[in-house]
């Protein structure tokens, strides 16, 4: 019985040892037609390429060797840019950097920092390429805050000029209110002198104007007043070109106040009278000139 177990497990180990070396030239042979695959591709590319090179033309020749040419040089500059850890960016070399340090592009070892790291066994190539890792890190985030900084700083203005809008759209109706405040005061000035008798030419005026504003209510209206000619209220309220004149100046600024035309054709008018009776006070003292001098 015991025999009969043995010879049956050596017939097991037999098979997988079969079985394994089967598999292992399986793998051999995948390997070996892989590996002629490639060298088949890479010598068709050659040929291909060789081909390319017989049917090309002098000009495509040039811009071939241009390109391969090209590059190379970007290769080269940048395994040096690499070497030297200074990004093109900061355009610093050893004779020219703020720090004037004259080995500045030279990546410097700090041997028992890299042994209290466990780096210790790194190639200079490999603490370069950390190092060069490092600084493009640094130098993305600080693109980054400074996008991040530029944005806020767009928004800002953005929001200001966005208030700016804001009050430049709301400026008439500030201004249509301060126009209406100033012509109240002019009213209340008004009121306060022809109550007081001193009354001047724009009062008497603007009280016509005051009796006709359908504004008006009913007391105000209702209000007793003597209606004179204007003709004969400047005539007996400016007795000088200077009064006329201030009249003249006082209307200007009550109508720039008003807030509509209704009342531009009686304006109009009173300047007309106005201009009238400037023209004739001009005549009357030219004439007392002219007399005098007889």
């Amino acid at each position: 019985m015991a025999k009969e177990k043995k010879s049956k497990h050596h017939r097991d180990r037999s098979r997988d040892r079969s079985r394994d070396s089967s598999s292992d030239d399986d793998d051999k042979r995948m390997d070996r037609r892989l590996s002629e695959e490639r060298k088949r591709k890479k010598e068709q590319k050659k040929l291909e390429k060789e081909r390319r090179k017989l049917k090309e033309t002098p000009e495509e020749r040039r811009q071939r060797r241009m390109e391969k040419k090209r590059l190379k040089e970007e290769k080269r500059k940048r395994i040096n840019d690499e070497e030297t850890l200074i990004p093109p960016e900061l355009a610093y070399t050893n004779l020219n950097n703020p720090f004037n340090d004259t080995k500045l592009t030279e990546t410097f070892i700090w041997g028992k920092k890299l042994e209290r790291e466990g780096k210790a066994h790194l190639s200079v190539r490999q603490i370069q390429k950390e190092a060069s890792k490092r600084i493009q890190k640094n130098l993305h985030e600080a693109a980054e805050f400074k996008k991040i900084r530029d944005a806020k700083m767009a928004a800002r203005e953005d929001m200001d000029m966005m208030k700016r809008d804001a009050n430049m759209k709301n400026m008439p109706t500030w201004d249509a209110k301060e126009r209406e405040f100033q012509l109240d005061q002019v009213k209340e000035r008004t009121r306060i002198r022809i109550e007081q008798g001193r009354a001047k030419a724009i009062d008497i005026l603007t009280r016509y104007i005051r009796y006709n504003d359908e504004r008006t209510d009913d007391k105000k209206k209702q209000e007793e007043f003597e209606l004179e000619d204007p003709i004969q209220t400047i005539k007996n309220l400016c007795k000088s070109s200077d009064d006329l004149e201030d009249l003249e100046e006082d209307i200007k600024i009550y109508r720039t106040l008003e807030s509509n035309d209704r009342n531009e054709v009686f304006w109009n008018d009173i300047i007309t009278i106005i201009s009238e009776e400037l023209k004739k006070k001009d005549c009357q003292d030219r004439g007392a000139v002219h007399g005098s001098k007889r």
